[in-house]
C-alpha cells in the first residue's frame, strides 16, 4: 500500500514538472500540457479514490475490532464478577470458619518440620499468651516437671507413617498449670512428605482431676475391700471358734446316754448352732460377691450324684414336716459336666432348701433337663414345690437381697433373704439365667439354667433295664407318686393299676408305708406280687418288722434311681442273672467311703485353743486314732522334726507361727532333708477362699472348716488314705 502511494506521487510530481516546463519552454499550455494535465488529474483521482477505498476498509477493519473488543469487555466483565463473587464467598467462609476455630475453644495450630508456628487460632493464642508476632517462631510450651509425657513437637510418630497421635502433657498457660489433650495431624505433600504438622490442644484439667479422684476412690473402695475381707475373716473366725465348741460338745453329749428331755436340749443347741452357721455362711458368701472376690472352679461334676445327693440331704428336714422329696433327670441329660460342682450344689441346696422351708404339704420335685438358648446347649435345672407360693407383685424383686415372699411382723417363716441373692449371682457368674415360675395349683417353681459344658455324655443302653415291666405304686403323697413314675419311665418300665386287667397285672409293687420309723408298721405287703416298701432314712432296724409283713425288701426316700431300677429288676421270679446284694440289704443312702475310714493313723494335732484341741482329740480318738498335740506352729515343726506321723492337723490362726508359716517351714525340711512327704490337713475357721488359697500355696493336701464335720473328717482321711495304704497302717 505504501509502494503504490509512493509510486502515485513520484508519477503526479512528474507530470507536474513536464507540463511546468513545456509551459516555460513555450510560453503557454500546449495541447501536450493539457494531456499532461489530464494525466496529472487522473493520478491524482486514482490516489483520492485510492485512499479513499482503504479508508473504507480501514473503517471497517476498525469497527470489526470494535466488535471484538467489546465481545472481549464483556467476557471481562462476566469474569470480573464472577471472581468478585467467588472472593465474597471466599471471605464469608473464611469469616465463618475462623469463627468455628475461634468459637469452639480448643487451641489449634501449625508447625514446620522445624516446630516454627505458621498458624494458630484465638483460642490457641489466649491459652498460652501469645500475639500474632509468633507467628514464625518456634513453638514449644513448658513442661510440668512431674511431666512423663513426650517432649511436643515431636514429630517420630508421624514420620513413621502415621496419621494421628494423641498424647496428653501437663503444660504450663496462661491460666497457670493445665493438662492438655493434644492430637497431631501430619499434612503432607503429593509426594507423602511431611510439611506441616497440626496441632488441636484441649484442656482436660478438669477430666483428669476427676480421673484421680476416681483413682483415689478406687483405692480407697479396695482399701476398704480388703478391710472388709479381713474383717469377715477375723469375724468368721472368732464366731466359728465358740461355734466350733457349741456343736463340737452337742454331738459328743448326742453320742452319749441321756434322758429324753437331756436330748431334746442338746438337740435344740445343735440346730441352733447349725443355723446359726448357715447365717454366717450365707453373710460370708454375699460379702465375697459383693467385693468381687468370688473364684469359681473349673472341675468335672456328676449330675446325677451331685442332684441326688443335694436332695438325700435335705430329706430329713422334709420328712420331719411330712412332706416328700423326688429327683428325676431326664433323658439325654449328660453324665458328666466342667463346672464349679460346689457352687452347684450350693445354688441347688438353697432353692430346695427354700422349697421345704415353705412347704406344709405335698412336697418338692426336682427335674434336670437340656435346653437350648441363645444357640447353645445348657442345663436347666427345675425345683417345684406345692407349699404357699410367692405372690405376683414379689417375684419381681424375690432374687434382690434381703427380701423375703412374706415380709410383715406377723410372717411364719424367718431367715435373712440372702439365699435367693446369692443365687442369682451366683448362675449370673456361670454364665446362666435364673426366675421364678407359677405352679398350678399352688406352690411355686424356682429355675436356673447354666452352660452344659459336657465331659461325659449320656449314653443310652442299647435295652432299658426295665423294659416290659409294670410297677404298682401305692402312696399317698403325691409328689412321691409322680416322682416314682417318672423314674420306672425313664427306665424303660410303665405304669399300671394294682388291679387290673391281666394284660395290665404289676410286676412289681411299690408301697410307701408311712412317715413312721416301722416301729408300728399298719400296711402289709401283697401276697401276690413282690412288694418293696418305701421307708424313710434309719428304717434298717426295722428289716425284721418289714420280712414279717412279707415285702421283698425296701427303698429309703428319697429314692435313687439306680437303687430303684436294681430293686425291680432282682425281683423274685425275675430272668435278670445279675448278681445283687440280699433282699432287705437294701441302697440305702451310706456314705460308704465314711465307711471305710481308715483307723490307726498317728496324727499330729496343732491347735492352740484348749476347747477345739479337745473336740478335735476326741473325734479322732473315737475313731481309733494316735494323737499328739502341740499348741503352735513351731511346736508342729519341731515336732515333724523329731518324729514320724501319718498326718499333720493344724490350725491356721496360731500366736507366733500360724499354720501357714508352719506348712512352709516342714514343706521346706521335707525338700532339704529328703524325707518322705506328709500330708497336711488345714482346720480353720476362716472361711474364705483367700484362706484356702493360703493353704493350697504352701502345699497343704486338705481343707477343713471349723466345726468340723465328722463326715468330713472321714472323707478326708479316706481320700489321703486309699485302702492299700490303710492295710499298712492297720498291719503296723
Amino acid at each position: 500500500m505504501v509502494i503504490l502511494r509512493t509510486g502515485l506521487g513520484l508519477i503526479a510530481l512528474a507530470l507536474l514538472v513536464i507540463m511546468l516546463g513545456e509551459a516555460a519552454i513555450s510560453g503557454g499550455f500546449s495541447l501536450a500540457a493539457a494531456s499532461v494535465l489530464f494525466a496529472l488529474i487522473a493520478v491524482l483521482l486514482s490516489y483520492m479514490l485510492h485512499e479513499f477505498a482503504a479508508d473504507l476498509e480501514r473503517t471497517r477493519l476498525v469497527a470489526k475490532h470494535n466488535s471484538q473488543l467489546q465481545s472481549v469487555r464483556a467476557s471481562l466483565q462476566q469474569s470480573l464478577s464472577t471472581a468478585a463473587a467467588m472472593n465474597a464467598r471466599l471471605n464469608e467462609r473464611e469469616t465463618l470458619y475462623k469463627g468455628l476455630i475461634d468459637a469452639q475453644g480448643d487451641a489449634i495450630l501449625r508447625r514446620a518440620a522445624d516446630s516454627r508456628l505458621t498458624y494458630g487460632n484465638e483460642a490457641f493464642f489466649n491459652l498460652f499468651g501469645l500475639k500474632a508476632a509468633a507467628l514464625g517462631q518456634p513453638f514449644a510450651p513448658q513442661l510440668h516437671a512431674d511431666s512423663r509425657t513426650q517432649s511436643f513437637g515431636s514429630f517420630a510418630a508421624l514420620d513413621s507413617g502415621k496419621a494421628c497421635v494423641r498424647y496428653d502433657q501437663h503444660v504450663r498457660t496462661a491460666y497457670g498449670w493445665r493438662w492438655i489433650a493434644w492430637e497431631d495431624f501430619a499434612v503432607r505433600d503429593n509426594r507423602g512428605n511431611l510439611v506441616e504438622v497440626q496441632s488441636v490442644g484441649r484442656d482436660v484439667t478438669e477430666r483428669k482431676s476427676l480421673e484421680d479422684a476416681l483413682i483415689e476412690a478406687r483405692d480407697r473402695a479396695e482399701a476398704a475391700s480388703r478391710a472388709k475381707s479381713g474383717f469377715l475373716a477375723t469375724m468368721s473366725h472368732e464366731i466359728r471358734t465358740p461355734m466350733n465348741g457349741v456343736l463340737g460338745m452337742a454331738r459328743l453329749l448326742q453320742e452319749t446316754e441321756l434322758r429324753t428331755e437331756q436330748r431334746s436340749y442338746v438337740n435344740a443347741i445343735s440346730e441352733s448352732g447349725e443355723s446359726l452357721l448357715a447365717l454366717i455362711g450365707d453373710i460370708l458368701d454375699f460379702s465375697k460377691i459383693e467385693s468381687g472376690t468370688l473364684t469359681l472352679e473349673d472341675e468335672d461334676v456328676g449330675l446325677r450324684q451331685l442332684v441326688e445327693g443335694v436332695v438325700e440331704l435335705a430329706s430329713l428336714r422334709a420328712h420331719d414336716k411330712d412332706i416328700e422329696l423326688a429327683a428325676v433327670l431326664n433323658s439325654g441329660v449328660p453324665q458328666v459336666i466342667r463346672a464349679d460342682e460346689v457352687r452347684l450344689r450350693q445354688i441347688l441346696t438353697n432353692l430346695v432348701g427354700n422349697a421345704v422351708k415353705f412347704t406344709q404339704k405335698g412336697g418338692v420335685i426336682v427335674r434336670v433337663g437340656l435346653v437350648k438358648e441363645q444357640e447353645r446347649q445348657s442345663l436347666r435345672f427345675d425345683v417345684r414345690d406345692t407349699g404357699v407360693g410367692v405372690p405376683v407383685e414379689k417375684r419381681g424383686e424375690i432374687f434382690n437381697e434381703f427380701v423375703q415372699a412374706d415380709s410383715t411382723h406377723a410372717r411364719r417363716f424367718g431367715g435373712t433373704g440372702l439365699g435367693l441373692a446369692i443365687s442369682r449371682r451366683l448362675v449370673e457368674a456361670m454364665g446362666g439365667q435364673i426366675g421364678i415360675g407359677s405352679v398350678e395349683g399352688g406352690g411355686s417353681q424356682f429355675w436356673f439354667t447354666v452352660p452344659a459344658i459336657v465331659v461325659q455324655p449320656h449314653v443310652e443302653p442299647a435295652e432299658l433295664p426295665l423294659r416290659g415291666v409294670n410297677v404298682a405304686i401305692v402312696a399317698r403323697n403325691r409328689v412321691l407318686r409322680a416322682g416314682l413314675a417318672e423314674q420306672v419311665r425313664a427306665a424303660g418300665g410303665a405304669i399300671v393299676p394294682r388291679s387290673g386287667k391281666q394284660a395290665m397285672r404289676p410286676d412289681m409293687l411299690l408301697v410307701d408305708v408311712g412317715p413312721t420309723a416301722l416301729a408300728k408298721l399298719s400296711i402289709a405287703a401283697d401276697s401276690e406280687l413282690p412288694t418293696i416298701a418305701l421307708v424313710r432314712y434309719g428304717a434298717r432296724s426295722s428289716a425284721q418288722t418289714l420280712m414279717a409283713n412279707g415285702f421283698a425288701g425296701y427303698l429309703v426316700k428319697p429314692v435313687r434311681q439306680s437303687s430303684l431300677i436294681e430293686q425291680i429288676a432282682l425281683r423274685p421270679g425275675s430272668d435278670s442273672q445279675t448278681p445283687g446284694p440280699e433282699p432287705l440289704v437294701q441302697a440305702e443312702p451310706v456314705d460308704h467311703e465314711a465307711a471305710a475310714a481308715p483307723r490307726g493313723l498317728k496324727i499330729l494335732l496343732a491347735e492352740d485353743n484348749p476347747i477345739n484341741a479337745l473336740l478335735t482329740r476326741e473325734l479322732l480318738r473315737r475313731r481309733g486314732h494316735h494323737v499328739t498335740e502341740v499348741t503352735s506352729g513351731d511346736g508342729a515343726v519341731k515336732a515333724m522334726e523329731t518324729g514320724s506321723f501319718d498326718v499333720l492337723l493344724t490350725d491356721i490362726h496360731m500366736p507366733g507361727m500360724d499354720g501357714v508359716e508352719a506348712a512352709r517351714a516342714i514343706r521346706a525340711n521335707e525338700t532339704a532333708g529328703g524325707r518322705t512327704r506328709t500330708p497336711i490337713i488345714a482346720l480353720t475357721a476362716d472361711a474364705l477362699e483367700t484362706g484356702m488359697r493360703a493353704c493350697k500355696d504352701v502345699g497343704m493336701d486338705g481343707f477343713l472348716t471349723k466345726p468340723i464335720d465328722p463326715a468330713q473328717l472321714d472323707e478326708m482321711l479316706v481320700i489321703l488314705f486309699p485302702a492299700a495304704k490303710q492295710m499298712h497302717i492297720a498291719a503296723a
